[in-house]
């Protein structure tokens, strides 16, 4: 097995991973819904962040080796194996790879034979600000009360949860993401279909340095 083929077997595991934790809080949100359940709420809260997590995950694998030797090398080395905040891997991958980022697109359409043309999604998805910024917002419901401190806004959640699901689930339904190691530069096409056919990666290499253009595909 080659790496680059363990490398995606490991992306595709993570987003599915992801796709079926926003499944699980869409289940307790249904019973939230219905039991008005804090608690309930609060495990719905627990798989969003699960979900966001893995996906960040899952951008590690395509980078692992670029990424493990960012980590070594920090003002306080850290075994990367044991990261396990995704905003903080968001971060870190950044500056390792500007383009890893999950980009969302539509299907494709058939330019000419054999010629394939993926346009961007405009809107309707968690872009990397919001996925940040949710990511801490989910944070403060995975402990118990302080019973010195202030309301944590369930009520706000409860609204926003919901649709913070919808927006990652068309992060990741169809999307490419940039690959560039020793190994390969290009980019990975992933589609994680909803009826139960096998997600899968198409891959295509670039011949030499490629710039990301914004708006392009």
């Amino acid at each position: 097995m080659t790496v680059a083929t363990e490398a995606q077997e490991i992306y595709l595991r993570s987003i599915n991973e992801s796709v079926a934790r926003i499944d699980a809080c869409g289940v307790f949100l249904d019973a939230y819904a219905s039991s008005g359940s804090l608690s309930v709420l609060e495990a719905a809260a627990l798989q969003a962040r699960k979900a966001l997590e893995a996906v960040a995950y899952a951008a590690i694998a395509p980078n692992e080796k670029r990424y493990q030797a960012f980590r070594a090398r920090a003002a306080q080395p850290a075994d990367y194996r044991k990261d396990y905040n995704a905003r903080a891997i968001l971060r870190h991958l950044a500056k390792i790879n500007p383009d890893f980022y999950p980009t969302p697109l539509l299907p494709a359409t058939q330019q000419a034979p054999g010629h394939w043309h993926f346009e961007l999604k405009a809107d309707g998805y968690l872009t990397k600000a919001r996925f940040e910024s949710f990511y801490d917002r989910l944070g403060k419901f995975l402990h118990a009360d302080n019973p010195w401190g202030h309301d944590k806004g369930f009520v706000n959640l409860a609204a926003d949860l919901p649709s913070a699901m919808i927006q990652l689930r068309e992060l990741l339904a169809l999307h490419k993401t940039i690959v560039r190691v020793p190994s390969f530069s290009g980019v990975w096409v992933i589609e994680v279909p909803t009826d139960g056919r096998v997600p899968h990666i198409i891959t295509a290499a670039a011949t030499g340095e490629f710039a990301v253009v914004a708006g392009g595909s």
